[in-house]
């Protein structure tokens, strides 16, 4: 078995090279071929036949791109798959009008006897084409998926943890994709209607516009209840609501956990996941009580809960905070929060109070040295909260937090080159941060940098036209805005 790999820009396999923690190093493996060529071309003059073909076409409005969405593009695909082979292609639904999007899903059907539609956090699609019927069969995927440390890694990175949770992905078959396209034009390579088309949109907010018009044809897939058998009823709303959460499609996330939790009431996993899909949808209260509640039935959940801790609200988050300090936990996370919670009320005998305690457990750790450069920055040592914060630094803290904390311990030591090139990074992490933009602009302006100094204090008024300061800073310098 092998993979051939057509690429138009032989610069990309170059660029792959940065990407080997997520691409697995895949173009030094041997049974990959990467071959510099025109994907369609290449298809159409080939005698292979392919068990899988997928093509990620950009987007169809750059020119050239769109004959990758034609009919006579699918027919060559088509002819090149073996009998149980597989056609796999993405598209989109933003910055497409209702026409065009409808166009290629109905030149698509046409193409292939059998397809299913599946989303992909309702903006994106993959759409599958095959000669023969496309099947699911639950214990051959689970056997690979089993034995398959890499596909286990991919799934549990998107918070998947079986297989069965793919289902929770599809979207239409070829029956729902031709009564969605209905009346929609065909896309040729001698009419080349999408290659001018599709540019008229770019920069439209259609997406929500193509989801509605979509949803009417949504169906559930059709092997979820002949894959049941296999899974235990509670499980496979499991499965669904993880599915549907990844795809923040969080209504329907939340009546299969909930079908869940009814069906299996004990299982704390359950009550984690309930707690990330309303975390999501920002219903705080709710998601605590969720958090609480999985916390009640397993300490194996403390972890998971302490890492969603951040997307509470204060209230909330110093009661999970508070719950998992009474249990007993030797994690860091409870005593920080705490702490930085009461940091920003200005309370420093309370923040002093649980950073102490967060040292006793990991005192080099960076987050725990971050808390009190942060913690002496408040209490005005400004030189003790530079040597905690480098010391974070040096541990491999390298979170905007940081930058701009270390920005501001420089600032305040009148080290103007220092403070530039940390609140220079820490900008770069949080774009929006006018508060550390503006004081980028000071320090270079101490530097003598008058020219970089304008363009700081120009992109913070054009972040927030009604910044004061910012008008200040731009008079001192004798511009005028």
């Amino acid at each position: 078995r092998e993979i051939e790999v057509l690429e138009i820009e032989p610069a990309i396999a170059d660029v792959a090279g940065f990407f080997h923690d997520k691409n697995g190093k895949i173009l030094e493996d041997r049974r990959v071929r990467l071959i510099p060529t025109d994907g369609r071309n290449y298809i159409l003059a080939t005698p292979k036949l392919y068990g899988v073909i997928t093509a990620e076409p950009s987007n169809p409005w750059i020119a050239g791109i769109a004959n990758l969405y034609t009919r006579e593009f699918y027919e060559v695909v088509k002819s090149k798959l073996t009998e149980d082979g597989v056609f796999a292609q993405w598209f989109h639904n933003y910055s497409m009008s209702p026409d065009d999007f409808r166009m290629v899903f109905r030149t698509f059907g046409e193409a292939f006897p059998h397809v299913s539609v599946w989303g992909m956090k309702e903006s994106d699609f993959l759409i599958l084409g095959s000669k023969k019927e496309q099947l699911f069969r639950y214990p051959l995927l689970k056997d690979i998926f089993s034995k398959n440390q890499t596909l286990r890694g991919d799934f549990r990175d998107l918070g998947l943890s079986d297989i069965y949770a793919v289902l929770g992905f599809y979207r239409m078959g070829r029956k729902e994709m031709m009564a969605f396209s209905e009346g929609a034009s065909l896309n040729t390579d001698d009419g080349a209607q999408l290659e001018f088309s599709a540019p008229k949109n770019i920069r439209r907010a259609t997406a929500e516009l193509n989801r509605k018009l979509m949803e009417p044809f949504l169906v559930e897939a059709p092997w979820l209840k002949m894959s049941s058998a296999s899974v235990p009823e509670s499980r496979r709303h499991f499965y669904l609501a993880q599915a549907y959460e990844t795809n923040v499609w969080n209504s329907r996330a939340l009546e299969e956990i909930d079908r869940a939790i009814k069906l299996e009431p004990s299982n704390a996993d359950f009550y984690v996941l309930k707690t990330k899909i309303l975390l999501a949808e920002e219903r705080s209260s709710e998601a605590a009580r969720a958090a609480l509640l999985a916390l009640e039935r397993s300490r194996q959940t403390i972890g998971p809960i302490l890492r969603l801790s951040e997307d509470f609200y204060l209230p909330e988050a110093k009661l999970i905070y508070s719950k998992t300090i009474e249990m007993g936990t030797r994690e860091i996370v409870p005593y920080l929060g705490l702490g930085n919670i009461a940091l920003h009320s200005k309370d420093l005998k309370e923040a002093e109070k649980w950073f102490n305690q967060a040292r006793s457990i990991r005192p080099d750790h960076p987050a725990v040295l971050l808390a009190w450069g942060r913690f002496m920055l408040a209490k005005g040592e400004t030189q003790k909260a530079k040597d905690f914060l480098e010391q974070s630094k040096e541990k491999g803290e390298d979170s905007g937090t940081l930058y701009g904390a270390l920005g501001e311990a420089y600032f305040k030591l009148e080290l103007w080159d220092q403070a530039a090139k940390s609140y220079g990074q820490a900008v770069k992490l949080r774009r929006k941060n006018n508060e550390w933009r503006r004081s980028l602009g000071i320090a270079l302006a101490k530097m003598g940098k008058v020219r970089e100094a304008e363009e700081k204090y120009r992109e913070v008024l054009a972040f927030s036209t009604s910044d004061a300061e910012a008008w200040r800073e731009l008079q001192r310098l004798g511009k005028r805005y």
